[in-house]
């Protein structure tokens, strides 16, 4: 399995930005290539540097309140893409 690309990463978060997908899919979506990371052929490290740090968007301080905000997540967006 190849890892995804920093542009399939980019339009995860994306659609959550917009409003089309919630913050917990998208950490599901990328907690599955990190947990089948002995399967996958790891080829842009940057890459998988972003997809680990955006498979914590949804960790919480409290009931409601997101460690990262959308603001947060934009300027992870743009640290990598």
């Amino acid at each position: 399995m190849k890892q995804p690309t920093k542009e399939e990463i980019t339009q995860n978060v994306k659609l959550f930005l917009d409003g089309k997908k919630n913050r917990e899919d998208v950490c599901s979506w990328a907690i599955n290539f990190i947990r089948n990371d002995e399967g996958i052929i790891i080829d842009d490290v940057e890459a998988w540097h972003y997809l680990v740090e955006i498979s914590n968007i949804d960790e919480m301080l409290a009931p409601g309140e997101y460690l990262f905000t959308k603001e947060d997540i934009d300027d992870m967006v743009k640290k990598y893409f």
